[in-house]
């Protein structure tokens, strides 16, 4: 991982870890994969299950937990979707969802799917890449044509189409944040104050627009609502 892809993970794993409530708590990790998040959890006390179709990336997952201290990392082989029948329905504190939004064909199904899964209140991590900032660096770079297609590309997102899909499903939103808004197109080979500086510069607009719409990767926090027939 180089050093722009690097300074955007510990950027996420910050905002990860602010949202999450505080370990042990129960985290499910869907589409974890290699456990590149969920293993760093488990290190600081979490108890992280890994849901992911893969046998290889689970494999990798495992060898990776045992070769940065054997945290503890629970691997469960399924599809995302069916998260609550796995795990037990309303048996997680917190849910992360990084990257998958995209691989899917239906993204408002796999939501409402992820919110059985959560107790009332509980924390989904939301991460997807951004179809504006795809859309601006094509343009920038001056393929024009690539920039249109991009436009009604239906495989990245932006905020605006995923918090409906979030209000459907259960949840409510927390907080939308961007990753990246600087770091994707910074050099690799900065120096130490110049890195410094930009980790400074990316934590300082990473709620605010018009940055968080330029950014990398969208990183939306949310609660599932109390059912109507719980409150009271």
């Amino acid at each position: 991982m180089g050093g722009r892809g690097r300074l955007r993970f510990e950027l996420l794993m910050d905002q990860v870890t602010t949202a999450l409530p505080a370990p042990p708590a129960r985290v499910a990790d869907a589409g974890g994969g290699t456990g590149q998040v969920a293993v760093p959890l488990a290190g600081l006390g979490y108890q992280v299950t890994v849901v992911d179709t893969s046998p290889a990336m689970l494999a990798t997952c495992a060898e990776r937990a045992a070769e940065e201290g054997g945290a503890a990392v629970a691997i469960v082989q399924g599809d995302a979707a069916e998260m609550a029948g796995l795990l037990g329905p309303a048996s997680q504190d917190a849910v992360l969802c990084h990257g998958l939004l995209g691989e899917v064909a239906e993204p408002a199904g796999l939501l409402a799917a992820l919110a059985e899964v959560l107790h009332p209140g509980g924390v989904l991590s939301l991460t997807f890449l951004n179809r504006d900032w795809l859309t601006l660096r094509a343009g920038r770079r001056g393929d024009f044509v690539e920039a249109l297609r991009l436009l009604d590309q239906d495989r990245s997102r932006t905020a605006a189409e995923v918090s409906p899909w979030l209000d459907q499903a259960g949840f409510e939103l927390v907080e939308a944040l961007g990753v990246g808004v600087f770091a994707a197109s910074a050099s690799d080979d900065l120096d130490r104050a110049a890195l410094t500086g930009l980790a400074e510069l990316e934590r300082r607009v990473a709620g605010r627009e018009p940055y968080r719409s330029s950014a990398h990767t969208l990183h939306l926090v949310a609660k599932r609502r109390t059912p109507l027939s719980q409150v009271g």
